[in-house]
């Protein structure tokens, strides 16, 4: 099951039930994320995809709307497609498809926006003058998505079938779902036939930025799928300007301008105008507040406007609640927190600095006369989107392979829902990212998907993170941002476009490959630039590799190549539990243009690192909890060589239940736990107990099963993995999975109970078990005791189970 595109809507339009579709002017530049490519550039040598089809798998398309074209078929912008769903699929309901992918409902804009930032252009009175980056190719739109809910795999595998079929030579997915690895997903392979019969996949990598690297989605987690992370707009573009009665004026965000019927006293939460704005008076979360404000307010519908702080403790439901008790219709949300991920701090601080230098008695009133639009510099315009999820797989393949403009994206909406709307997320840059493979395609009709995508990665420009003078990492830009104008424009080709480097602490040689395409002799220079080093508990650093060339500059003739061979060495670390990638950039200058081979590696073997971690003293930033694995009883923690469980359930069940707690901190794909004799003959890689020490207890009365790699046990505790689990594993266990075989967040693994209220091995016996748990290795097969690091746990002695 995919679940449903979630993006972050920077600014709904103000009214949900215009007739008519607005005509703004005003001085924004509303198709500044173009520039930021050189797309424009294009436009003006009228290259905008002409002859090439984009098919967009999403919510369905308002297709209707008169900048998409205002029909469907031959003919108009919107020419082929399919509904696979329908509205009320939700996923677990049996879809109901036709050949219409039209859809009305506002949750359904989605897919609208999409078609717009990929396609659109706003015709003369309608809208704010704004263009697609392929406004000229030919979209088709699949639905797979109802009204409300997800999508199942299947629905979606279809789909992309289906595009392929009718002659798509570009698929774009602004959907996912997180998958931890690479194997075992059904999209992989399909995205790789995909691919290989000429058909570009193209899907956004998700919006998990801040749970940490190793965290995209699937189909852009496909080796072979063009991976997008997101970039934000160098300004946000929809600002207006309301005019206060004290002399000032008030800048707001909307996307479109608020038309008030009057002016409108503005009523902060919990305090009126009398006594200084503070922003626990403002928050909304205190019922005292709303008391304050329905005493204040006299007519909340037409003559008043209530000021609250951006949600954060609270949420929407409150603040609505309340709202339609004091009949109040127009809000007015402000932040004065420069560091959250929302513009125009500024002003919002303005704003209560205004409310709290008034006289008491006076009233702060805004009129809303002025409907130009204007816009602002983004305090984050031109770095990667906080949002942006971070890379690269589990199995190491470079993700993303590049980033577009994604953040604060103005574009088409379902006409019910206002016809515009400004929404952020990888979905915005992955339609982009469509759009400019769609122009050069339509300049290189012969090429294929690897040749344009390694154009597209090697002409991406790295970008600096936010705030800090070092490159992004590799881990979440990719090459960098697109550059259309300089993908169309190059004269040379690098190959690869990206090194994937896996993990090693001293990778192999690299070979790159570069040809000179243009008619002129060319002399090339060769560079290293070393990007952010990523770890998952600390911030980035400026821990970078270094390069070794068998050359550094030679000159080459028209349609000559070279290869450059490069050894690429990370520096040393000491903590790979902290699951550090390295990456940077392989810099090929000519006549001024710089083309890039990013490349990212783990700086350690995994196969030979740390997997449970006992010292925590030498840890980098925050550590960890203590992640040696443990027994704990109830009322004891990690008492040792012996524990004794009483399992008498005359109190409650679960003050009776041991745990087992444990934490790896290396990816595997296969971690199990078993009960097994308390004498077993198994030398484990690690004890969790002293050996030599004896201890004579009775062994459980249960038979003792063949085991898994022919370890005799009782039977088995829990099991954890992704996709098929090796054959020689004991059909007849206990499966308990969980959605992540892997630590990379940080979080504790399992918390594992022995005993469950069905009745397992430890309610139904006394007697000794140790537990014994075994975690793969990174990159082996599982069908030796080798493959496994171990640990066996003390002597767990239940003295009785009865009920």
């Amino acid at each position: 099951m995919v679940p449903r595109p979630q993006v972050l809507l920077a600014a709904a339009p103000a009214s949900n039930h215009n007739d008519t579709l607005p005509h703004i002017t005003g001085t924004s530049d509303v198709n500044r994320r173009l520039k930021m490519a050189g797309v424009d550039k294009l436009h003006s040598m009228d290259i905008k995809g002409k002859g090439v089809k984009v098919a967009i798998i999403d919510t369905g398309v308002d297709y209707l709307h008169p900048s998409l074209g205002g029909g469907f078929g031959a003919g108009f912008k919107i020419s082929f497609g399919y509904d696979f769903v329908g509205d009320n699929y939700t996923g677990f309901n049996n879809p109901v498809p036709g050949p219409d992918p039209l859809v009305t409902c506002a949750s359904g804009g989605h897919g609208t926006h999409v078609s717009g930032s990929l396609g659109m252009t706003d015709i003369a009175d309608v809208g704010f003058g704004l263009v697609g980056v392929a406004p000229e190719a030919s979209l088709g739109m699949y639905r797979v998505f109802g009204c409300a809910g997800g999508a199942a795999d299947d629905v979606i595998l279809s789909a992309m079938q289906r595009a392929a079929e009718d002659g798509a030579d570009i698929i774009s997915m602004s959907l996912g779902d997180f998958v931890a690895w690479e194997g075992g997903s059904p999209y992989v392979p399909l995205v790789q036939r995909i691919i290989d019969s000429g058909i570009a996949v193209i899907a956004a990598l998700g919006n998990d930025g801040q749970s940490g690297p190793f965290e995209v989605s699937v189909p852009g987690l496909a080796p072979a799928a063009l991976g997008v992370g997101s970039v934000e707009n160098e300004i946000y573009p929809t600002l207006y300007r309301a005019e206060n009665n004290i002399g000032g004026s008030l800048d707001y965000i909307s996307v479109l301008p608020f038309l008030a019927k009057g002016p409108l006293t503005v009523y902060p939460v919990g305090s009126g105008v009398a006594t200084p704005v503070t922003d626990l008076q403002a928050d909304g979360c205190d019922p005292k507040d709303w008391t304050t404000a329905a005493s204040a307010v006299t007519d909340g519908e037409h003559t008043a406007a209530l000021l609250l702080m951006s949600p954060s403790e609270c949420s929407f439901i409150v603040y609505s609640q309340n709202l339609l008790a004091l009949n109040i219709t127009t809000v007015i949300f402000y932040t004065n927190n420069p560091d959250t991920p929302a513009l125009l701090a500024e002003p919002g601080s303005k704003l209560l600095k205004d409310l709290s230098s008034l006289p008491h008695g006076r009233d702060y009133i805004l009129s809303f006369n002025s409907v130009d639009v204007f816009d602002t510099p983004s305090p984050a315009g031109r770095t990667i989107d906080y949002f942006s999820s971070i890379g690269p797989s589990m199995e190491m393949t470079l993700k993303p392979q590049l980033s577009s403009p994604g953040g604060n994206i103005l574009a088409t909406f379902p006409r019910s829902a206002g016809g515009y709307a400004i929404l952020s997320g990888t979905s915005m840059a992955t339609p982009y990212t469509a759009g400019v493979y769609a122009l050069l395609k339509s300049m290189q009709q012969g090429w294929s998907v690897a040749e344009i995508t390694s154009l597209l990665q090697s002409t991406a420009v790295p970008i600096k993170a936010q705030n800090v003078d070092i490159l992004s990492s590799v881990t979440q830009q990719g090459g960098g941002l697109i550059n259309a104008y300089g993908a169309v424009m190059a004269h040379s080709q690098i190959s690869p476009s990206q090194l994937s480097l896996r993990d090693s602490a001293s990778p192999a040689k690299q070979s790159i490959t570069v040809k000179n395409i243009s008619k002129k002799g060319k002399t090339y220079i060769i560079s290293h630039t070393g990007a952010s080093y990523i770890r998952t508990l600390t911030n980035f650093t400026t821990k970078y590799a270094t390069a070794e060339f068998s050359q550094t500059q030679f000159t080459l003739g028209p349609g000559q190549s070279t290869i450059v061979q490069v050894q690429i060495t990370p520096a040393p670390e000491s903590v790979p539990e902290s699951e550090p990638v390295y990456s940077g950039f392989i810099n090929v200058n000519t006549d001024g243009s710089n083309y890039v081979v990013p490349y990212l590696g783990v700086p350690y073997n995994r196969y030979d690192a740390n997997y449970f971690h006992y010292n925590t003293t030498h840890w980098v930033g925050n550590q960890w909890p203590s992640t040696a694995p443990s027994v704990t009883a109830p009322g004891d923690i990690n008492v040792g060589n012996y524990i004794p469980l009483d399992l008498n359930f005359t109190g409650p069940a679960n003050a009776k239940l041991p745990w087992i707690d444990f934490v790896v901190v290396q990816p595997s794909n296969l971690i199990r736990l078993d009960a097994v004799p308390v004498n077993t003959s198994f030398v484990p890689t690690y004890y969790g107990f002293d050996p030599p020490v004896k201890i004579d207890v009775p062994d459980m009365t249960l038979p003792i099963l063949p085991g898994y790699l022919d370890v005799p046990y009782y039977g088995q505790i829990g099991i954890w993995g992704f996709g098929a689990l090796p054959p020689s594993i004991d059909p007849n266990g206990i499966l308990s999975a969980v959605p992540r075989p892997n630590t990379i967040s940080g979080t504790v693994l399992v918390n594992s109970v022995f005993g469950f209220e069905n009745g397992t091995l430890f309610l139904t016996t006394t007697g000794g078990f140790r537990p014994l748990l075994r975690v793969l290795r990174y990159g082996s097969n599982g069908t030796s005791a080798d493959d496994y690091v171990s640990w066996l746990g003390p002597i767990c002695n239940v003295l009785e189970v009865s009920r």
